[in-house]
């Protein structure tokens, strides 16, 4: 990518959008393309935190293994997400894993760039805050979630939330496009394939959602919440 595609890219990345094109030109010069196959593992959890990541196009997910291998999806990031900042920030390994779902191209920045640039840059400090906020925000939401609700209502809030993150309102519908497998959605919900299938084939069979290839359709949101118990 050219400089000054470079540029026009991170223009439209919230945490770089209050820079004005001096700034943003130095970040693109301390900037590094790195491009993830369909599956790659970007870094793993308890990796030493090296650099930080911007989704370019593509898809990452996060991840936290048990000892028996099974994955919890902490988070899907899209395009113009960021990630592997707290690494950087606490001197700690990586507190999770990272993943390519699809082809994936990020531009990266290194440690000690990424350090002087927050030195420089306070707003972009408050910005990743704000972003890491939301972040602990959503796993306590998760938490509660796994402590509390049922498998119907762990199922309805992730299609909730997928909805917030990526739902396009069409013809008094709200639709999700994603590219995940039943088992990975299955993964973020905190239950088994088996009982999320089933979950959603309850909903659809209700007229609560419908499901197509890589998309879900809301058609009754409010009848979608009420199953949250």
């Amino acid at each position: 990518m050219k400089i000054t595609q470079l540029i026009d890219f991170l223009k439209d990345v919230p945490l770089f959008n209050h820079l004005n094109n001096n700034d943003l030109e130095q970040i693109a010069n301390i900037c590094s393309e790195r491009f993830f196959e369909k599956g790659k593992i970007i870094f793993y959890e308890e990796d030493l935190g090296t650099s930080f990541y911007i989704i370019v196009s593509g898809q990452v997910k996060i991840v936290m293994v048990s000892n028996e291998g099974k994955e919890h999806i902490l988070g899907l990031l899209k395009e113009r997400d960021f990630f592997g900042e707290i690494s950087l920030l606490d001197g700690e390994p990586r507190s999770a894993t990272a993943i390519a779902l699809e082809d994936t191209e990020t531009i990266t920045i290194t440690r000690d760039d990424f350090t002087r640039l927050l030195r420089s840059n306070p707003d972009i400090s408050l910005k990743i805050m704000f972003t890491l906020c939301k972040r602990l925000r959503k796993a306590d939401k998760q938490v509660e979630s796994l402590a509390f609700l049922s498998a119907q209502g762990r199922v309805a809030r992730v299609i909730l939330d997928l909805a917030d993150e990526r739902g396009e309102e069409k013809d008094n519908k709200i639709v999700i496009y994603h590219r995940m497998t039943r088992q990975e959605l299955a993964n973020i919900a905190g239950t088994s394939r088996e009982t999320l299938t089933r979950v959603l084939m309850d909903f659809n069979d209700n007229k609560i959602i419908n499901i197509g290839k890589n998309r879900i359709e809301i058609l009754d949101k409010k009848r979608l919440k009420e199953q949250i118990f």
